[in-house]
């Protein structure tokens, strides 16, 4: 973790919305060789470790992005922008029941031959952001300001691809997180993490998860999510996009 999207998880993923009444949620199996990879992914993502990541990322493109998690074209308001980060909210009907229907997409403004643009970074689903959340609430600046249509275009391109399976234009309306190092963080810590399989509408493996922090070594923080796995070529992998906190 790192930067911004380090502290989102710090900041929110303890503040995660069980849901309310009503039957408990399904499980579904959990092989050993799938609970080992989400296991490896997580520690890597909580290191840094963009190698690791990286090597348990699928190899093909279809397999990297998987089918749309939304049913059609989500609402898209609020784009703002602080710098190089960029975030517009979504709502909306999902394909897989088991995501809640709002959340927010990140964006990272790059430059690429000379031009800037705006590539997606993650997908977060929550059911309520807390205040505390490290994303940006309004642009900081005219010229942030200025970048507000911008976002909305690019977001809404990427799930007008997605929900046209044209996987190669999404990789490149993406912003590859897992290629570019970073350090390790030094207050924050995972010491285990609890998995739980549950059947899904899209295909491969969604696993919720339950991570255990340890912030500047005396602070507990449990961090709530779920990823989705895939397997290629005999082995699970994880999907970069999907991965996202319930926040």
């Amino acid at each position: 973790m790192s930067g911004k999207t380090g502290l989102v998880v710090i900041a929110l993923a303890a503040a995660f919305a069980q849901s309310g009444g009503g039957a408990p949620e399904r499980t579904a199996p959990l092989p050993a060789p799938a609970a080992k990879a989400a296991r490896s992914f997580l520690y890597a993502f909580a290191e840094n470790d963009r190698d690791t990541i990286s090597s348990l990322l699928p190899k093909e493109l279809e397999n990297l992005y998987g089918p749309c998690p939304f049913a059609g074209m989500p609402q898209l308001s609020k784009p703002r922008a602080d710098t190089r980060t960029g975030a517009i909210d979504f709502k909306g009907r999902m394909a897989d029941s088991g995501l809640p229907s709002k959340g927010t997409i990140i964006l990272r403004l790059v430059e690429e031959d000379g031009v800037r643009a705006w590539r997606l970074r993650q997908l977060y689903w929550y059911s309520n952001l807390p205040p505390e959340a490290d994303i940006p609430e309004k642009s900081a600046s005219a010229e942030d300001r200025r970048q507000e249509p911008a976002i909305r275009a690019a977001a809404a391109e990427f799930i007008e691809q997605w929900l046209s399976s044209d996987y190669e234009r999404m990789d490149q309306l993406t912003f590859h997180w897992w290629e570019v190092p970073r350090d390790p963080p030094k207050w924050v810590k995972m010491n285990g993490a609890e998995l739980t399989a549950r059947p899904t509408q899209l295909d491969g493996l969604r696993v919720d998860f339950v991570a255990h922090l340890r912030v500047v070594r005396v602070i507990p923080k449990d961090v709530r999510g779920n990823l989705w796995l895939v397997q290629e070529d005999g082995s699970w992998r994880v999907r970069p996009l999907t991965f996202s906190f319930l926040f």
